[in-house]
């Protein structure tokens, strides 16, 4: 080859080269599967966190109630409260306050929150069909009311 070729075809190449550029500085894109990898590991580790705060909280919980006794919150807690008069697996205030609207009675507003009207409101009921008037709403009561 003579040199005036020679020198067209190396400045060819570097155009070339550089137009192209190199194979190892081009910019990557991320792989969707690993982007989608790292953000289920990154979720995974954040219920964790939050998984470690509810046990620490109920936890907290936990010994707040031994240490006054184990009585009903003072807070008016829902669950608190559904503890204290419900004893049927499954059944909840809401259901209990709608069975006895269902059946004719004023429990109040159902709210989900057993406060005295619902609770004076069971015992009528009960007093009514010949059960104990204790105020829990265990089998017997359940199966009349709902």
């Amino acid at each position: 080859m003579n040199k005036k070729t020679c020198k067209v075809s190396v400045l060819l190449a570097v155009t070339l080269f550089f137009v192209a550029g190199c194979a190892t500085t081009r910019a990557r894109k991320a792989d969707p599967a690993a982007v989608q990898s790292a953000q289920i590991t990154e979720l995974q580790q954040q219920v964790q966190a939050k998984d470690q705060q509810i046990q620490n909280l109920q936890s907290q919980l936990t010994s707040g109630q031994q240490s006054s006794g184990g009585g009903n919150f003072s807070s008016g807690s829902a669950k608190a409260d559904k503890s204290s008069f419900i004893r049927v697996s499954g059944v909840s205030v809401t259901d209990v306050q709608s069975a006895l609207i269902r059946a004719g009675y004023d429990p109040g507003s159902v709210d989900g929150r057993a406060g005295k009207k619902t609770k004076s409101t069971i015992k009528k009921f009960q007093r009514k069909h010949n059960l104990a008037a204790d105020g829990i709403v265990g089998e017997k009561t359940w199966n009349r009311l709902k």
